[in-house]
């Protein structure tokens, strides 16, 4: 069960990345080499970086269009005799996607010593990127990745198709409310459901065995029935075309959408949401890094990134965990009430991995939910 994610109503100022590929270098001329998704890092800040007079680099881009075929092609370059692109310095990986990386030996431990922000991140992210070589969260484990952005999960509807003064959608169990019946859509991703619905019952979406959290299997069939459709590519679409009135997405995702549909309204759950991180990771082969390679990492964690991040990837940088919402990057900030405050962000969660037992009984809680 693995995470898709994808963009949506990217490069709306103009600039993407086919554009900035047409300028990048040949890879067997670049110094610099990452393989991501399109706009995972927007066009402007690899410009940005290409131009910066004290590194000189040069960067070669191999963009695939999914993480699917990004955690694919670091299991071909772990493979034998394969002829594919170079290898890249750095590839983008979810978060989700990092413990089976780790266990399939298709990535390699980082020295962060030389990152100069690394210290100035919050413990959340060293506690999501320092495990031990099954891919679970160990405190003394190697740090395997770096994180450059992240994102929440947000509950998204058109009040205009609600009744006439009727509340605003406010929390997880809002879902549940009548005039949703067969009009909402729910990622198609069995740890996102079960897990907000654990978050909606005030449990951690990381329980090990998700049948002992009292309420559960009822909650799960009463949200069953107020779903239109289980859809983690097309959702935002339903909403607009009026298929559906509600919509459970990534903040990422949403946030131009509210900007170009003015009438639509947004709620981060109070019982605390889901989270999501974008990470460098090395592959298993790639020699010792290039200055070139630590210099990215250094940039991605920079105050211009993170601001730039805001305004062209509607999006935030790992620095601004735990900040005050009004001094984060205007963009940011409106509407209010996407924003993740500290208060909900100490309630929320990212996917951590689960032993084989406890994966086996999501994966069956979620084939009798869809049954």
């Amino acid at each position: 069960m693995l995470m898709n994610r994808r963009s949506f109503l990217a490069g709306a100022s103009g600039v993407t990345l086919a554009t900035l590929l047409a300028g990048c270098q040949r890879s067997s001329a670049a110094n610099l080499r990452l393989a991501m998704v399109p706009n995972s890092v927007p066009a402007q800040l690899l410009k940005a970086f290409q131009q910066l007079p004290e590194r000189g680099s040069s960067v070669a881009v191999t963009p695939q269009d999914s993480l699917l075929k990004l955690y694919s092609l670091l299991q071909d370059w772990h493979g034998e005799g394969n002829e594919l692109a170079p290898m890249a310095d750095w590839v983008s990986l979810a978060d989700y996607w990092l413990a089976p990386a780790i266990r399939q030996e298709l990535v390699q431990p980082i020295e962060v010593a030389s990152v100069s922000r690394w210290g100035d991140l919050n413990q959340v992210w060293l506690d999501l990127v320092r495990r031990d070589r099954s891919g679970t969260p160990n405190p003394e484990g190697s740090i395997w990745a770096v994180p450059y952005r992240w994102s929440h999960l947000v509950l998204l509807y058109d009040p205009t198709r609600l009744p006439r003064q009727a509340a605003q959608l406010k929390t997880w169990a809002d879902l549940l409310r009548p005039e949703l019946a067969r009009r909402l859509v729910l990622p198609d991703h069995p740890r996102l459901v079960l897990g907000l619905a654990q978050k909606a019952l005030k449990s951690s979406a990381n329980s090990a065995d998700p049948a002992a959290v009292s309420g559960l299997n009822t909650f799960l069939a009463e949200l069953h029935q107020q779903v239109r459709a289980y859809d983690s590519n097309y959702y935002l679409e339903s909403l607009i075309v009026g298929d559906a009135t509600a919509v459970v997405g990534w903040s990422d995702d949403v946030l131009p959408l509210l900007r170009q549909y003015r009438h639509l309204a947004v709620a981060v759950p109070l019982e605390g949401t889901l989270l999501s991180a974008q990470l460098w990771v090395r592959p298993q082969a790639v020699p010792a890094p290039a200055p070139a390679a630590t210099d990215w990492l250094n940039f991605c964690l920079g105050d211009d990134f993170a601001t730039q991040l805001a305004i062209f990837g509607h999006t935030t940088s790992p620095l601004l965990w735990g900040v005050d919402p009004q001094q984060r990057p205007e963009p940011l900030q409106t509407p209010p009430e996407i924003v993740l405050t500290p208060a909900i962000a100490d309630q929320s969660e990212f996917l951590l991995p689960l032993k084989a037992e406890a994966e086996d009984r999501y994966g069956r809680l979620w084939q009798s939910l869809r049954a």
